[in-house]
């Protein structure tokens, strides 16, 4: 075993948290060992992970035997900054197929730093996504829209790809319903075409009216004009 992953074994065992990894257990369905590492640890764990001159042999001969192992491969991935677009693409690629769990994608989709300044490239790239037949890398392509493309020069994109994400699978659908919860609270007048124009599943389109009626930054008024688009 190279240096970085020994390296790195030792710090996560000596990060251990049993209640932690009890409440972890509890709230994120996972066939994957896990350690019960806290969040800020591991971001600061990756952080000195990515700004060590092994960095590229940690990623090229990285471990996956944990929850916290892919957690802290991603966060490192996101913490690369001296690299290319097709660099990050070429470590999460096959990252994202490890995913069994929403933490694994929520956490990890919204880290890459070089992600933002190119949305048209991320868009073309994380297309196929849409389509695929697991659970979770249609979520990730889910939460790439929602975290990289809900602003006044895309949203027409997301609002165009929402509807066509396969839905049935349950942290799919959840993930559609916050991104359309999200949309309406920036984009209502958009959004809410696709409530009036019913292009969701029952649950989707209640679940994402429940969210946005939870948001204090819809008014009484809309949220009563909401309630009247679930469908019964």
């Amino acid at each position: 075993m190279d240096r970085m992953n020994v390296l790195i074994n030792q710090r996560l065992k000596a990060l251990e948290d049993s209640e932690y990894k009890a409440f972890n257990k509890k709230i994120i369905p996972t066939k994957y060992e896990v350690l019960g590492v806290r969040m800020p640890a591991l971001k600061k764990l990756a952080k000195e992970v990515s700004a060590d001159p092994d960095v590229m042999a940690y990623l090229d001969n990285a471990e996956y035997t944990t929850y916290e192992h892919i957690l802290l491969y991603g966060l490192v991935v996101g913490q690369l900054k001296k690299v290319s677009l097709d660099t990050v693409f070429h470590y999460l690629d096959p990252l994202i197929l490890k995913f069994d769990n929403w933490a694994h994608v929520d956490t990890i989709v919204s880290s890459p730093q070089l992600f933002k300044k190119y949305p048209d490239e991320l868009l073309v790239h994380f297309l196929p996504l849409k389509s695929h037949e697991g659970e979770f890398t249609k979520r990730t392509f889910v939460i790439l829209l929602m975290d990289y493309f809900m602003d006044e020069g895309h949203i027409d994109i997301v609002l165009k790809h929402l509807p066509e994400v396969k839905q049935g699978q349950y942290y799919v659908d959840m993930a559609i319903a916050w991104a359309i919860s999200v949309a309406l609270v920036k984009f209502y007048d958009k959004a809410v075409l696709l409530l009036e124009q019913k292009a969701f599943s029952k649950f989707v389109q209640n679940k994402a009216i429940q969210k946005a009626r939870e948001s204090y930054r819809i008014s009484p008024e809309v949220k009563d004009l909401l309630n009247g688009l679930k469908i019964r």
